[in-house]
């Protein structure tokens, strides 16, 4: 039965600031990468938590605890705490606080953070009690009994925070209706009628991308741990420097005009460019920033194709489990006869097998010679050598791209798919290419302006948290190799075409291991918001879950359509 009632009672909500303020006012640009995700939605997620094994001192709450460990975790994380501004000058001018900034952050559009002062409003910490249960929320069994999850039927986006969230673009981002200004973080915590708890965080996405988010809620956790076992506080290590991903930029991003070789090599990258302020008939004219007045730069794209996409119509949403079994089907099906120099991922097999179905949940098989298009968000630390402690949102979105027929096809199957996906991910994932895309970008004339994706009939827009470590938080009530996180997950906009792929919870806490080889070891959850209609029939597609005849991988089969 659906859980249509979370019985949620706010206990309290407040302003957490770090324990050690920040003594100087910083304002500090923003990289390339974080301005184009200003009008993205918030990088949200939550994590339920058994029941605690081990408790905080003595007279101490579970809420004060963590409330405690939140701010001294925040001294490490100043910049999320204060406020994220924009430019809104054309002529690279900036407010006083901004001057110093490089002239390619002084250009329109830009982000910068701004903390360190006495107006910064902190972080929204929100705590509350439900007379729900994590059984209730989410079964131990929900993998192995229902791998077809209905993701309304939970309501768990109702335990993320409500907060009025502060806008990147805001001219001023007036005060909430607190009379406080808005904050950049925003945290819930929740305690449930069974003793478990859970966790939800939400943040503006030019300020961390979910490995950033993730990063800090695993330092929030190592604070709450030392504090539990009396020991001295961690070493936390976030890399707050977005100017070192500008520096990696092709050519001089300071110039007065683009170099013509990079922004060629820059606008030959398997990406979309469609352009928010071209008019489309039927739909609402665009808002084009005030700044720019009557004199509009010409189209610096493709206009939307808003003719693939009824924002009206109804969206479902399901969580698709598949089994470390079902994903070793995939990966060797989607491995078959693929040239040796190009390595097959089991995310592109994952990723290959969701597409086909939806393609085909859409109708586009068959004669469809139209492309259609995955349009997947790729992280840029590796490439870059950034490091998995970089903070912000250093990511792009790529242009996966093959005609509807193929991609739905069950024969040949899913070889040409990951095939494509592998080396159009191969493509963008040079050094070379992101430096060139760093230097176009640097010249636009709005960063917002230019879209890299879109929804609909002929697109998904793909975010993946593999590998993201969202099941390796862990704040010490549960002992060393106790079971901890029941659930992650992510709380993503229900529209037409949303993907998020990310790993699947342990099926069974009867044994826990203390080492994992790889994301898959536990199976995928693949999160899939499509119209209704598309989705009444994916979940009839009789290739959606592949059947295992036994464990052994050489023996796995694929569903016979």
């Amino acid at each position: 039965m659906p859980l249509t009632d979370t019985n949620i009672s706010i206990s309290r909500t407040e302003r957490v600031f770090p324990s050690t303020p920040p003594t100087t006012e910083r304002c500090i640009s923003l990289s390339l990468l974080d301005a184009t995700t200003a009008n993205f939605s918030l990088t949200n997620a939550l994590w339920l938590f058994e029941r605690p094994t081990l408790r905080p001192p003595t007279n101490l709450s579970l809420a004060h605890h963590l409330r405690q460990c939140l701010e001294i975790t925040l001294t490490s994380y100043p910049q999320w705490t204060g406020q994220c501004k924009a430019i809104h000058a054309l002529d690279g001018s900036a407010d006083n606080e901004a001057q110093n900034l490089p002239p390619h952050a002084r250009r329109f559009g830009r982000l910068y953070a701004h903390f360190g002062t006495g107006e910064y409003p902190g972080v929204e910490l929100i705590t509350a009690t439900s007379s729900v249960t994590l059984d209730s929320l989410h079964p131990v069994t929900r993998t192995a009994t229902t791998p077809l999850w209905n993701r309304h039927e939970a309501s768990l986006d109702a335990f993320s925070p409500g907060t009025a969230m502060a806008s990147p673009l805001g001219q001023n981002n007036p005060d909430d209706t607190s009379g406080l200004r808005k904050p950049l973080l925003a945290i819930q915590l929740t305690e449930l009628a069974c003793g478990g708890f859970i966790v939800a965080a939400q943040i503006v996405h030019p300020m961390a991308d979910i490995a950033a988010l993730v990063h800090f809620v695993k330092s929030w956790g190592s604070v709450s741990r030392s504090r539990l076992r009396n020991e001295a506080l961690p070493m936390m290590d976030p890399v707050f420097d977005p100017a070192r991903l500008d520096d990696l930029a092709a050519g001089d991003i300071n110039a007065g005009e683009p170099d013509e070789v990079i922004l060629g090599r820059d606008r030959a990258l398997p990406m979309h460019r469609f352009d928010w302020w071209i008019p489309v008939e039927g739909r609402p004219p665009p808002s084009i920033p005030a700044a720019f007045g009557v004199d509009i730069p010409p189209p610096s794209g493709s206009a939307m194709p808003w003719a693939d996409w009824d924002v009206k119509a109804p969206v479902l949403s399901y969580v698709v489990h598949l089994s470390r079994q079902q994903v070793e089907i995939l990966w060797q099906a989607a491995s078959r006869d693929q040239p040796k120099e190009l390595r097959i991922s089991k995310h592109d097999a994952v990723l290959a097998h969701i597409w086909s179905c939806i393609t085909r949940a859409r109708g586009l098989e068959g004669d469809d010679s139209i492309p259609v298009h995955c349009d997947l968000t790729v992280g840029v630390r590796p490439a870059m050598q950034l490091g998995n402690a970089f903070i912000g949102s250093p990511i792009v979105i790529v242009n996966i791209e093959m005609p509807g027929a193929q991609v739905a096809a069950r024969d040949p199957g899913l070889q040409p798919t990951a095939r494509r996906i592998r080396e159009t991910v191969v493509k963008i994932s040079t050094r070379e290419s992101l430096a060139a895309h760093l230097h176009g970008l640097a010249f636009e004339k709005s960063p917002q302006r230019i879209w890299q994706a879109f929804l609909g009939q002929r697109h998904i827009l793909v975010t993946t948290w593999a590998r993201a470590g969202i099941y390796e938080v862990d704040f010490g009530f549960h002992g060393e190799l106790a079971p901890c996180v029941r659930y992650a997950d992510g709380v993503v906009p229900d529209m037409d075409g949303i993907v998020l792929i990310k790993e699947a919870p342990l099926m069974s806490f009867s044994a826990v291991s203390d080492s994992k080889s790889t994301w898959t070891d536990n199976g995928v959850d693949i999160s899939v918001h499509l119209r209704a209609e598309d989705m009444e029939r994916l979940l009839k597609d009789s290739a959606l879950l592949p059947l295992c005849n036994t464990c052994e991988a050489s023996t796995l089969q694929l569903n016979p359509s």
